[in-house]
């Protein structure tokens, strides 16, 4: 039975889809524009984009009136697009929007064959709606992207020798942050003996990722990267390996996962299978170690931790809780999980749902899609085997 999920009075929400397609695309030289009123731009350039004030990216919003929404003016979007383009000259041009052009139908897909035969520069409609997640955003953009200008010809199941070539998909700021672990990242997978191909799209560039196919296998270190790897490998069959290099012992975990990928074609999941599950869904078996966070992240360090050895992790195990950010999660049944936890790792935000008297050690973990850049500075160097996962267990 669907739940109706429509109030949360303690928890934050997540950044929206339209941000995570601008996120995905801010660094690949098109230009992105929000169909919808001026508001969602100031929103995703103040709160969800660290790059805005150091990196230049080509970031308009439509500024839909309300007489526009009504009688279905499309024109002048076009207009002002097409003149924006001409001036600008981008790559390519993004079309995504909020909830108001969802409610009207907004025809997303005629109107952006509409504006490249107007400018005769590729035009990427991207359907989102504002009311799901960057998650979404940031997956429909990036497989938009690979459709339009990679070539699945370039994917060679035969090939070998050599360094195993690898793509890092789902990489941006929202889930990674600008405090280098994007760069942590793809120094993990070197010295492991891997090349990394491309970075999607974080420290990379158009050209480079038009090769995306050129790589043996994808690495999806968060589940924003899931539904370009599920089109990668629906045309052209590249394997995927799901995960994230939290510690050392996680990223040998994840690395051997590679190495075996790139032999036999096979995709692999980089946590326990199958997965440590809640005795009742919202109550934490034996009072263990709640991770909550984006879905791999969460899994990863979970999986992390539960490598320790037993007195490191206090001999609790730990669990992972991603609240599915599109579906939503009721707060009494989040506080459940939180309250039959011993400890809690999760973004500084998900703290005020505890209570003085629930015997329960936090420990902080931001998320900038979560809680933007008010705990930023305090975002670690988590994805790679820098990362101490027994220090963390200490905190608190």
């Amino acid at each position: 039975m669907k739940r109706d999920y429509q109030t949360h009075v303690f928890t934050s929400t997540y950044t929206a889809d339209v941000s995570g397609v601008c996120s995905a695309l801010y660094e690949l030289g098109g230009m992105s524009v929000l169909h919808d009123p001026s508001g969602c731009n100031s929103t995703y350039s103040t709160h969800d984009e660290p790059r805005w004030f150091d990196t230049d990216s080509l970031m308009y919003v439509s500024g839909i009136d309300e007489m526009t929404a009504v009688m279905g003016d499309d024109d002048v979007l076009i207009r002002d697009v097409a003149a924006a383009a001409a001036d600008l000259h981008p790559r390519f041009i993004t079309l995504c929007g909020a909830s108001i052009p969802h409610i009207i139908a907004f025809d997303y897909r005629g109107v952006a064959r509409l504006i490249e035969r107007s400018c005769r520069i590729p035009v990427l409609p991207v359907a989102t709606d504002g009311l799901k997640s960057y998650v979404s955003g940031v997956g429909l953009a990036l497989k938009a992207w690979l459709e339009r200008f990679a070539d699945p010809s370039e994917y060679d199941p035969s090939r070998s020798g050599g360094k195993p070539s690898v793509n890092l998909v789902g990489v941006t700021p929202l889930d990674f942050s600008v405090n280098g672990n994007d760069l942590l990242l793809r120094r993990t997978m070197e010295e492991a003996g891997f090349k990394v191909n491309t970075c999607m799209a974080m420290g990379d560039s158009f050209e480079n990722m038009q090769h995306a196919f050129a790589a043996d296998l994808n690495v999806v270190v968060s589940s924003a990267g899931l539904i370009p790897a599920k089109y990668m490998k629906a045309v052209s069959a590249m394997p995927m390996v799901c995960g994230l290099p939290a510690g050392p012992r996680q990223t040998d975990v994840l690395t051997d996962a590679v190495r075996r990928s790139a032999e036999d074609k096979k995709d692999r999941v980089c946590w326990s299978q199958p997965d440590p599950s809640f005795e009742d869904r919202y109550k934490v078996p034996g009072g263990g170690i709640l991770v909550i966070g984006e879905e791999y992240f969460a899994r990863s360090l979970a999986n992390a931790v539960n490598l320790l050895e037993e007195e490191d992790r206090c001999g609790l195990l730990a669990y992972a809780l991603w609240p599915d950010i599109d579906e939503g999660l009721p707060e009494e049944e989040l506080a459940a999980a939180m309250r039959s936890s011993r400890i809690v790792i999760a973004d500084p935000l998900y703290k005020v749902i505890l209570r003085a008297g629930d015997d329960v050690r936090f420990i902080g973990f931001p998320h900038e899609a979560y809680s933007g850049r008010i705990f930023r500075k305090e975002i670690p160097l988590f994805a790679g085997p820098s990362f101490d996962t027994k220090q963390l267990i200490r905190q608190g």
